[in-house]
This record gives C-alpha cells, sequence and structure tokens, in this order.
C-alpha cells in the first residue's frame, strides 16, 4: 500500500511518546514493503513560516512543514493553516496514497482529513489525547475539577483567537471539530478508557479500534541495573512538568516518608520547573531529590539503570503513557495514579501500585511497601515485563494493518445534511455572539454546525444550510460560492446592497438585531430540512 503518516512535530528534533510511535510505526511500515511518506509540523529551524522541506530520514521520505509557536498554542486557531493543506494538496495528488493516517495534528489541520477524503484514500486517526473533545488535552475544567461535560468549552475559555486577533466563540471550534472528525474512516486508540471517553462524547463506537501503542521490548529488556551504592530505594518521574503530571503530589508524600532512605530522580523540563526546586530546598530535600533537566531518548535507558521503581502520580487522566511502558519493559515496576488508561497497565499489587490522585499520603504508602520490601521491586518488575513483553512494534503494526484492510471507504462523498451555518466574514462581533447565544436557546441543543468560511471548501458549502454574512466587506466570494450551489443568504440590514439582494431576488432573509437574526436562522434551518 501506498501510505501518508501525519504529525504535528517529527524526530529527530522533537520526540515524545505520541512521535516516537509514530515513527516507529512508519518505518516497521516500510520494512515490510509499504510505499510510506511522512508529513510532518517542524518548529525551529531557519526556513519561513509554512515552508515545506522535502528531506530523507532514518530511510523515509518526510515532507516538514516549518511552523511557529502560536500555530500551536491552545487559545489560538491550532487546527487550520489553509498554508499546511495547501503543501498535503500537493502531496496527494503527486503520491496517490491508499491510506492516510493520522496521529497528532494539532497545529497542522484538521483539513488534512477531508483532503484526504476527497483523494480516495483511507483515514485513520489515532487518538494520542484529549485533543478532539478538548482544546487544553487535559479534561481539567476551569474549577480545576475532571469534566465530563465536552460541550462546556465556553464556560473555560468562551473565545479563540484568529490569526489575526479576532475573536471566535469557542462553539464554533467545537463544531468545525465535529464537522471534520466524523470523516474519519476508523479511529485508533491506545486505550480503551479513551476509546469510552470519546464514544461518550458522541463518537460511533464502531469506528474507533482499540490498539496498545507498540513498545521497543528489545531495547529496554537489555537494560542492567546500576547499583545504588547504598540501601535507598531510587523512585524516578519522567515526564513534563506541569501541574497536571501531579509532581507535587510525590513531593508532598516525601514528608509522610521519615523512616526509609531514598531517592527520587525528577527527569523532565516544564513551567514548574522553578517551582518544584523552591519546593525541594523549602523541605530540606535537596540531598535526596535529583533534577536531571531533560533527557534525550537515546539515553533514557540510563535512566532507568538509576531506577528501582517508575512514579506517575497525574492528577488527570492519562492515555497510554509510554513512560509506563517503558519502564515494565526494564523490568522496573510502577506507582500510577488510578486514573484514566493507566488501571488498564498497571495492575494494583501485581506489576506495580496504583493509588487515588492527588492522594499523597496514600503514595507514600505505596513508596513504603517498596522500602519495606525490596524483594518486591524484582518481584513486581518481572510480572511488569511478562505483561508487556508481547506488545512490540511489529505486532503492533500488524494490527494497524488490518485496520487499514477492514476499513471500507463509504462511495458516497457528498457533504452530510447536517444543518451547517456557513459563517462568512472576518469575525463574531456582539450582536452576532448574542444572536447565536439565542438561537442555541430556541433550538434547544440542536446539532446545527456553525462553520467559517475559510475553513471549509466548496464542496461542502454546497451541503450547507444557511451562509451567515458577518461582515459588510470582504464577503463576495462566500455570497457567490453560496449563490451557485443555492444556498440562502442571512444579512444585516445594515448590508444594503445584500439586504436589497435578499428583498429582490429571494436569495435569503436580513434582520435588523440579534433576535430577529436567531429567528431568521431558525426559519431557514428548518426550510432546508
Amino acid at each position: 500500500m501506498k501510505i501518508i503518516i501525519c504529525s504535528n512535530v517529527y524526530p529527530p528534533n522533537f520526540i515524545g511518546g505520541a512521535e516516537l510511535v509514530t515513527h516507529k510505526q512508519a518505518r516497521v511500515l516500510q520494512s515490510l514493503g509499504h510505499d510510506v511518506t511522512v508529513f510532518a509540523g517542524e518548529l525551529g529551524g531557519s526556513s519561513q513560516r509554512y515552508e515545506c522541506v522535502r528531506e530523507k530520514y532514518d530511510s523515509l521520505d518526510v515532507y516538514r512543514v516549518h511552523l511557529s509557536p502560536e500555530d500551536y498554542q491552545a487559545n489560538r486557531v491550532n487546527f487550520f493553516h489553509e498554508e499546511v493543506e495547501k503543501h498535503f494538496s500537493s502531496l496527494l495528488a503527486n503520491f496517490s496514497p491508499d491510506v492516510v493516517h493520522m496521529h497528532n495534528i494539532i497545529g497542522l489541520s484538521l483539513g488534512l482529513i477531508h483532503l484526504s477524503k476527497k483523494a480516495g484514500a483511507k483515514t485513520v486517526l489515532t487518538l494520542h489525547d484529549h485533543w478532539g473533545i478538548c482544546y487544553k488535552n487535559t479534561l481539567i475544567n476551569h474549577k480545576g475539577e475532571i469534566c465530563h461535560n465536552y460541550a462546556d468549552c465556553d464556560k473555560c475559555m468562551p473565545f479563540i483567537q484568529s490569526e489575526d486577533d479576532l475573536e471566535i466563540p469557542m462553539k464554533i471550534r467545537k463544531d468545525y471539530f465535529d464537522l471534520k472528525l466524523k470523516e474519519v474512516d476508523m479511529f485508533i486508540s491506545p486505550s480503551r478508557y479513551l476509546a469510552e471517553v470519546y464514544i461518550a462524547a458522541g463518537f460511533p463506537p464502531e469506528k474507533i479500534e482499540v490498539i496498545w501503542n507498540g513498545i521497543d521490548v528489545k531495547r529496554y529488556s537489555v537494560v542492567k541495573k546500576k547499583r545504588a551504592g547504598t540501601d535507598k530505594v531510587r523512585f524516578t518521574f519522567i515526564g513534563h512538568f506541569g501541574r497536571h503530571k501531579g509532581i507535587h503530589i510525590l513531593l508532598d508524600a516525601l514528608t509522610h516518608i521519615n523512616k526509609y532512605k531514598f531517592r527520587v530522580n525528577l527527569v523532565g523540563i516544564g513551567e514548574e520547573l522553578d517551582r518544584f526546586k523552591q519546593h525541594v530546598t523549602k523541605m530540606g530535600l535537596q540531598k535526596s531529590v535529583v533534577f536531571w533537566g531533560r533527557i534525550s531518548n537515546d539515553k533514557i535507558k540510563n535512566i532507568f539503570r538509576e531506577t528501582d521503581v517508575l512514579v506517575l502520580p497525574s492528577i488527570c487522566p492519562e492515555n497510554h503513557p509510554g513512560t509506563i511502558t517503558e519502564a515494565m519493559s526494564s523490568r522496573t515496576p510502577v506507582i500510577a495514579s488510578n486514573i484514566g488508561g493507566i488501571p488498564e497497565i498497571v495492575e494494583d499489587g501485581t506489576t506495580g501500585c496504583l493509588f487515588e490522585p492527588g492522594n499523597a499520603r496514600q503514595l507514600a504508602q505505596k513508596m513504603e511497601s517498596f522500602l519495606v520490601n525490596r524483594e518486591s521491586i524484582r518481584i513486581l518488575g518481572e510480572n511488569a515485563f511478562q505483561k508487556i513483553e508481547h506488545n512490540t512494534f511489529e505486532n503492533h503494526t500488524e494490527k494497524i494493518l488490518r485496520v487499514y484492510s477492514d476499513t471500507v471507504v463509504p462511495k458516497d462523498m457528498s457533504a452530510e445534511k447536517r444543518r451547517i451555518v456557513v459563517c462568512a466574514g472576518r469575525g463574531f462581533s456582539k450582536i452576532h455572539t448574542e444572536a447565536l447565544k439565542i438561537f442555541m436557546d430556541i433550538m434547544n441543543g440542536n446539532n446545527c454546525l456553525f462553520i467559517l468560511c475559510d475553513w471549509i471548501t466548496e464542496d461542502q458549502m454546497a451541503g450547507a444550510a444557511v451562509c451567515w454574512v458577518l461582515d459588510i466587506d470582504g464577503y463576495q466570494e462566500a455570497v457567490l460560492c453560496a449563490s451557485r450551489h443555492d444556498v440562502p443568504l442571512l444579512v444585516s440590514q445594515k448590508n444594503v446592497e445584500l439586504k436589497e439582494l435578499c428583498r429582490s431576488q429571494k436569495k435569503g432573509l436580513y434582520y435588523a438585531d440579534p433576535y430577529e437574526a436567531a429567528l431568521c436562522l431558525k426559519h431557514l434551518i428548518m426550510m432546508g430540512r
């Protein structure tokens, strides 16, 4: 098969868990005789923004589109970039893939899905996190609690910023995700937990396959532990230093361990690093806690050589943490929060220990169990290895290939009649946001989708119920497109030209205030059913 693998960043300049899985999948597919090309984002370097560079990396053709940090920011439009889509369209035309397999595409563009479908390719998306339903990825809401209402994103952030700093209601982001993700032929979830979250958010269960991420078992299974040189037990955290990772819970747990000797390795960097260092100093634990900084993936084995027990104290739901499976492959037991997909990997008392998220005292008790019984480190570590040893990248890719083969592309590629309201203009003013709110109250949670005109293709405009013209100027192309496909217009009466068009040629409706706009929207949508 001809396969395009998409990722928002890619080795060697960026290597996280998802990127490592992506690259290993591409390499194994290539080794099996498939024609594989990678399309990825790239941060840094001297290239111009959105410049696309083709290069060879580890025998693979990689097309790298250079992006800026703001292309990835959660409070901005990090899901649509027209320039990225143009480069991808050229690749589709030249390569003609059978399958497009997307991993993390934040910073690239969700439009890659629709373009792939138009090109006749099967579309597969691996769900590495909560990005499809939570703009922050963490599912931690504005109250600091785990969110279970995936329609309430505006409570955390009412607006996102466009490229030219205009405010776009959060609903528009959510609706765009809904429109685009519905076009994915099959989702792959590395955990049953994440699959159930997306199903609860409205994704069809028949389109989600649970496949654990692969791991380089051979690489980690040969790790030889260095002797500590003392009777200390070495606990290690590896990951991003953000509050959602729960490092502060680990540090608080240390205050409950008094009688035993231990060392804690903290590996990584992040926005909370300085605060954690200050906290360690305040507690007088400088001799027991070691900050390693960032460690490259090719040297991570060195960390496991000096680790007896891995600790992952996350307070947000994790999917399928690579640090856990790497530790298990190196015969290292794990203490982790009983949250998200972690319990699917870590069996309490068998391959490691689980504790209540945020409970520092309970974490301390789990750590003490290894301090009291050092033999349990070896026993649970061996059990962990036996659970993970067959989860190789080769076996993982074999399951992926079955998904490719079994996935059926629908013959009907026409746009769904899903009450799409295309919003044409630079941004939403107060009258538009008020009209949107009134409309949602009137329609009582209907499934109408509001999408910015710039974010969709003409064939999707053809399936729209209404073209809502937001601005007095700059709407001409959208109006012409709507006219070609007999899509009715909704305009402000202040737009004299379009008001006359609607009145004399019956091209749509016009309104004077937000309430009238909401009623007009309802009327036009109901007429188009």
